[in-house]
C-alpha cells in the first residue's frame, strides 16, 4: 500500500470518527430517517426555521459537502469514497431535486456543489443515485398518508 493510500485510508476513519459524534448520530439519524422534503419549499422551511431539524440538516449535508470537496482537491480518492461512503449517495438523493429551487429561493448558489459534483460527475454516481432513488420512492410509499 502506497504512502498516499495510508494517509487516505487514515483520513476516511477520522471521517467515521467524526460520524460516531452524539450529535453528528443524532443528526445523521434524523436527516437519514424522516427527514424527507417533498419540495424545495419545504427543504428551505425546515432550513431557515432555526430549530434542531434546521441544525441538523446543515450540519450533515456540511459534512458530506466538505467529505467531497476533499475528493475534488485531491485528499480523497473518488473510489475510496464510493466505496465507504454510500451515505452521502442517500442523503444527496433527498435534496437532489430541490437542489436548484432551494439554491436560487436561498441565493446559495454553490450550495452542496461538492456533493453534486461528486454523485453526478461520473456513471458509477449517477447508477448509484438512481438507486437510492428508487429506495427513497419505497420508503415513502410506506409511510402512513
Amino acid at each position: 500500500m502506497s504512502e498516499l493510500a495510508i494517509r487516505q485510508a487514515e483520513l476516511i476513519l477520522k471521517l467515521y470518527d467524526l460520524r460516531r459524534e452524539p450529535v453528528m448520530r443524532e443528526a445523521r439519524s434524523y436527516v437519514g430517517g424522516e427527514f424527507l422534503p417533498a419540495s424545495a419549499d419545504e427543504l428551505v422551511s425546515i432550513v431557515t426555521a432555526g430549530g434542531k431539524h434546521g441544525s441538523f440538516v446543515l450540519q450533515v449535508y456540511g459534512y458530506w459537502d466538505m467529505v467531497a470537496a476533499f475528493v475534488h482537491n485531491g485528499a480523497l480518492d473518488a473510489k475510496l469514497v464510493y466505496d465507504t461512503c454510500a451515505e452521502l449517495y442517500f442523503q444527496y438523493a433527498k435534496i437532489q431535486p430541490y437542489l436548484a429551487e432551494f439554491r436560487q429561493s436561498m441565493n446559495l448558489p454553490e450550495w452542496m456543489m461538492s456533493i453534486e459534483r461528486l454523485v453526478e460527475g461520473s456513471e458509477q454516481g449517477r447508477r448509484r443515485l438512481a438507486t437510492m432513488n428508487a429506495s427513497l420512492t419505497a420508503m415513502a410509499a410506506r409511510l402512513p398518508s
